[in-house]
C-alpha cells in the first residue's frame, strides 16, 4: 500500500460528521396521532346562570353580609358611646319631640279657634308701613295737639 500524501486524505466536513452523529443517535420519534378534534364534542362555554352561581352569588353574599356586619358594629359602638355620655337614645328623643310638637299644635289650634283668624288678609308692604307711620307722626304733631300737650305738660 502506498501512502497517500496527507493533503489528499479525505477529512470529514463538519456537516457530514454532524449528520453521522444524528444518524447514530436518532431519537425515537413518535408518530403524530391523527387529529381527533372532529370526533370529540366541542368544549361548551358555561351558561350565564352557572357563571353567576360560581362567581356572582358569592360576591353578592359577601358584600351584603359585610355591610350588615359593619352596620351592626357601628350601631353598637354608637349606643355604647351614648350610654357612656348619658345621652338619650334616638327613639326617646324622637318621642319627646313628637310630644312637644303635639303640644304646640294643640296650643295653635286653640288660639286659632279663639282668635279671629283671616287668612285672606293682605300683608302691608314696607313702603306702606313707612307711609302710614309718617301720617301718624304728622297727625300727632299738629299744632293744636302739640300745644295741648304743652299746656297739660305731657310729653
Amino acid at each position: 500500500m502506498t501512502a497517500k500524501p496527507p493533503s489528499q486524505t479525505a477529512k470529514p466536513t463538519p456537516s457530514a460528521s454532524l449528520k453521522s452523529f444524528q444518524d447514530q443517535y436518532k431519537f425515537v420519534q413518535t408518530k403524530k396521532k391523527p387529529n381527533n378534534a372532529g370526533l370529540r364534542p366541542p368544549i361548551q362555554q358555561p351558561s350565564n346562570f352557572h357563571l353567576f352561581v360560581k362567581a356572582g352569588l358569592p360576591f353578592l353574599l359577601f358584600s351584603v353580609g359585610a355591610s350588615l356586619v359593619l352596620k351592626n358594629a357601628i350601631e353598637g359602638k354608637n349606643q355604647e358611646r351614648e350610654k357612656s355620655k348619658g345621652a338619650v337614645s334616638k327613639s326617646e328623643r324622637q318621642a319627646r319631640l313628637d310630644a312637644e310638637r303635639d303640644n304646640m299644635m294643640e296650643k295653635l289650634t286653640k288660639r286659632i279657634e279663639t282668635v279671629e283668624f283671616d287668612n285672606t288678609k293682605r300683608i302691608e308692604r314696607p313702603e306702606e308701613i313707612l307711609e302710614r307711620r309718617k301720617v301718624e307722626r304728622e297727625d300727632r304733631n299738629r299744632w293744636y295737639k302739640r300745644s295741648w300737650r304743652w299746656v297739660t305738660r305731657q310729653s
